[in-house]
């Protein structure tokens, strides 16, 4: 039985009649049945499905960076939606087994905060090490913007993340990750936000680091 809390215009959950109404991400739907087809599924529907399942398994994992650095387009859908959409057509690379991501291409944020002047970063035995230089203050650069940084480490399938964790007058930070954690390659980014949290600019890809 279909239940309205909130009365005939509320959402509903349960079972109505042959469809079914749940909270999905803070949405409600309303879906049919699933009905199981026998036919194959076509090399391209396979493509569609390695493609989905890559992005999306990428994006959730970097969901605390995502959901600042796509709220203003979330109109409707998550910020994890809105920002696969964005990323979809430009996130893939074709390999011999089928697809890849192409990390340079995706972004984590976007908005109209001044991105870094040539980020660099590099690894020792015990740190990485982030650098980029400095820039004159205007209305989308601050001192006191506050940089995110991002490594994935494709291998393990695991990301590190650091928010808001130096403001842009420092030209640099230290991320005290042994060399040795990790199985690499591992992709870098950076982003900045205002001091408050409240504006933010776009993610940029930073270098990728093939461990020996």
């Amino acid at each position: 039985m279909g239940i309205l809390p909130g009365g005939l215009h509320g959402p509903t959950y349960k079972k109505t009649g042959s469809i079914t109404a749940r909270r999905h991400r803070h949405l409600n739907v309303v879906s049919a049945p699933y009905r199981k087809s026998n036919k194959p599924p076509t090399d391209k529907q396979l493509d569609e499905q390695s493609k989905f399942g890559l992005l999306n398994r990428f994006l959730s994992r970097i969901d605390m960076l995502v959901k600042p650095g796509f709220k203003k387009y979330a109109k409707g859908p998550t910020e994890v939606n809105a920002a696969f959409s964005y990323n979809y057509p430009h996130a893939f690379v074709k390999t011999e087994n089928g697809f890849a991501l192409n990390y340079p291409e995706i972004k984590y944020s976007r908005g109209h905060i001044a991105t870094p002047e040539e980020p660099q970063v590099k690894i020792t035995e015990t740190h990485l090490i982030f650098s980029w230089l400095p820039q004159t203050q205007n209305a989308s650069c601050q001192y006191t913007d506050l940089a995110t940084f991002l490594i994935y480490d494709q291998t393990k399938q695991r990301a590190f993340k650091f928010i808001a964790a130096s403001d842009r007058y420092t030209g640099e930070h230290n991320i005290n990750i042994p060399k040795k954690y990790f199985k690499g390659p591992l992709h870098c980014y950076m982003s900045f936000a205002s001091a408050n949290g409240k504006l933010v600019g776009d993610s940029i890809y930073v270098a990728r680091i093939d461990l020996d």
